[in-house]
């Protein structure tokens, strides 16, 4: 919490000089020893020679350290993980990771030295808008090895990889940089760290056993998450406890948590059970289950030592696809083991038509939804609903939903109905096409809590999702607007693919992820180099996308392949490139959808191919967590399906709304 001490010791550099060094390794057992399991040996005699070094690298400058503040240990991370040491250099941070009888160094310890300085940057209190310089010091590496240049990159430099000897050099170069006054180091050290975790790092921890409260946020928006998800599992008990059928839906823009409140739900109770019985959460996007299983299973297989098989079908136990629950209960009596429910964007239910197509029924899916959970003496469903995602023909929205509880309760089976403001009326709602009696008639409960209104994606642009909606609307004087109360530019324009590159693999650091995206309509982008996204049905292609390290031709850090947003929909990456097609061109007060009708564009007519045109550039331009750079191509004007002058609007209107050129 704010205000307390984070780390196992901090003093000015002159008390930290003047204090022996088995005096400090006492300070930093005492501490420890509640939480460290493991050689106690060994972490004394690496404390002792850190200690040492720091020491004799302090004594070298050539300037005056007394007031510099010195943190050992400093605990950041929500899960356990501590940052070494901490410099306060004047109004710069020397960021240290030390590897104590390592003659090398690491890929590995290289980028957990840079992560470290990342999440210094973005999420913790007392370091942000300062520079942030990662030092990774191996005591027994070779003086050839090491190297202090300094490229400073959105606040975080590149690693400076020292030894026992250029360690003082390498911090020489950082006091050369000051240029204000001394960071306190006492407030430093009480400075609140609010994480927010990207979804695949999210599933891996909950899963783990930690809860939402553990590896997330602790600040107001923190606290608003966390009540939220206690309030869906004491829903889930009342249901329990009175043999009811409860519904619950859970409303936000792109980015708010609302994956992250269905994970908690589901993994961090009692062996994936909630209010003592089986819970599962059912998703109709098949890479974003994928992408999570293959994700928790690796990292079970790694923590518990079990094979890679037994950690996949613990996943599968409540990770599934939807489409094959609803098969598999689809018959007459068929009663699922789940209780408890989590329906993953519930607003792409399809419709009756669709239902006739997938299951030979024509039947909506809320409807089938509500006949199978119906049979059950008790269940809570827990529907997470976000704006302006529906990408695919016979998505009905909400007003399914609302259809389908009213046929429910005239056949009897009445249900208790949770809904946030935001879900139940409007033009979107739940209750849109049913009319005011009938509405009357359900039994709804309107709770402001079920309703998430932080980006917690963006977290450096909490305005982020403002923006796209502005854009996307067409209203550019307001995206421009909401640009200009942003710190940081929603988008960065260029019309190189190669200098979007670069400017991704600047910011390909520690863990952070860069990618590239692109429109599945954007057919024509092919002409410009980007090949078209892997299928959502090729979903081992789309896991090494999101999973595969740095060096891996698969990897979306290779930036050879794009995605669509049929395969990145409900995940996240933090920096990406958004390839913008002539599939969505400016018409001068507001966005005009194409489709390609070989050897030429079409203009949509149809309201939905419109809609769906658009959403998708909504979920593709609220995919990135860190920065967004837009590439628009130059065109050319000898292909028609390529008009230079298509492209210029495009890049003019975007940076109209308040983008910026590379």
């Amino acid at each position: 919490m704010a205000g307390e001490s984070k780390s196992f010791y901090a003093s000015t550099a002159i008390e930290f000089i003047g204090r022996s060094t088995d005096q400090i390794v006492g300070e930093l057992s005492t501490k420890v020893g509640l939480l460290h399991v493991g050689d106690e040996r060994k972490q004394i005699h690496a404390w002792s020679v850190q200690i040492d070094l720091l020491k004799e690298a302090l004594r070298n400058q050539n300037t005056d350290t007394s007031s510099w503040g010195i943190l050992l240990e400093l605990q950041l991370l929500r899960l356990g993980r501590r940052i070494d040491t901490i410099i306060l250099i004047g109004d710069q941070i020397a960021c240290l990771e030390f590897k104590i009888g390592n003659s090398k160094f690491s890929t590995a310890d290289i980028d957990q030295a840079v992560d470290y300085a990342l999440c210094l940057r973005d999420f913790h209190g007392g370091s942000l808008g300062r520079s942030i310089y990662p030092i990774l010091c191996c005591d027994q590496t070779s003086i050839d090895n090491c190297n202090s240049e300094i490229d400073v990159v959105e606040n975080v430099s590149t690693c400076l990889k020292t030894n026992t000897q250029t360690l003082s050099d390498a911090i020489a170069l950082i006091a050369q940089r000051t240029g204000g006054s001394q960071i306190d180091f006492q407030k430093y050290d009480r400075s609140s760290y609010n994480p927010t975790p990207n979804i695949v790092s999210a599933a891996r921890d909950i899963y783990a056993g930690h809860t939402v409260q553990e590896i997330g946020r602790s600040d107001a928006n923190g606290e608003s998450l966390q009540r939220t998800a206690q309030h869906l599992a004491q829903l889930a008990s009342e249901a329990k406890l009175n043999n009811e059928h409860k519904i619950c839906f859970v409303t936000g823009e792109p980015g708010s948590g609302k994956t992250l409140l269905g994970l908690d739900l589901v993994f961090s109770g009692d062996a994936e059970r909630v209010a003592g019985e089986p819970a599962a959460l059912l998703s109709g996007n098949r890479p974003l289950v994928a992408v999570l299983k293959e994700a928790i299973a690796t990292d079970a297989k790694e923590r518990e030592g079990i094979s890679k098989k037994e950690a996949r079908r613990q996943a599968e136990q409540a990770l599934q696809n939807l489409l094959g629950y609803l098969k598999e209960h689809s018959t007459v009596g068929s009663k699922p083991p789940e209780h408890v429910v989590v329906f993953d964007e519930a607003q792409r239910a399809w419709d009756a038509e669709t239902g006739k197509k997938l299951l030979d029924r024509e039947t909506s899916e809320p409807e089938l939804f509500l006949e199978i959970l119906g049979r059950l003496d008790w269940c809570c469903l827990v529907c997470l609903v976000g704006s302006g995602q529906e990408i695919n023909r016979g998505e009905g929205g909400l007003s399914l939903w609302g259809q389908a509880l009213h046929r429910s309760e005239i056949d009897e089976n009445n249900w208790s109905i949770h809904v946030s403001p935001q879900s139940k009326n409007g033009t979107n709602g739940l209750i849109r096409d049913i009319g005011g009696e009938a509405a009357l008639e359900l039994d709804i409960k309107t709770e402001n809590g079920l309703h998430l209104v932080t980006n917690l994606r963006a977290y450096r642009n909490e305005k982020q999702g403002m923006w796209v909606e502005a854009l996307i609307d067409g209203d550019i004087e307001l995206a421009y607007e909401i640009a200009s109360e942003l710190e940081l530019p929603p988008a960065i324009v260029t019309r190189e693919l190669d200098e979007a590159k670069r400017w991704l693999l600047r910011r390909q650091r520690g863990e952070h992820r860069v990618g590239l995206l692109a429109s599945s309509g954007a057919v024509r982008l092919i002409a410009d180099g980007i090949p078209p996204s892997p299928r959502s049905n090729e979903l081992d292609e789309v896991a090494h996308w999101f999973l595969k390290p740095t060096g891996d031709y698969r990897s979306s850090n290779a930036l050879e392949k794009p995605l669509s947003e049929f395969v990145c929909q409900g995940l996240e990456i933090d920096y990406a490139c958004l390839c913008w097609g002539n599939d969505l061109i400016w018409g001068g007060n507001s966005w005009i959808p194409r489709k390609m009708s070989a050897p030429k564009w079409q203009v949509s007519k149809k309201s939905d191919v419109i809609q769906h045109r658009l959403n998708a550039y909504r979920v593709l331009l609220t995919r990135s967590r860190a920065g967004l750079v837009i590439y628009v191509p130059k065109g050319d004007s000898l292909d028609l399906t390529r008009q230079p002058s298509e492209f210029d609007d495009i890049s003019r209107t975007l940076l109209n709304a308040g983008c910026k050129s590379v």
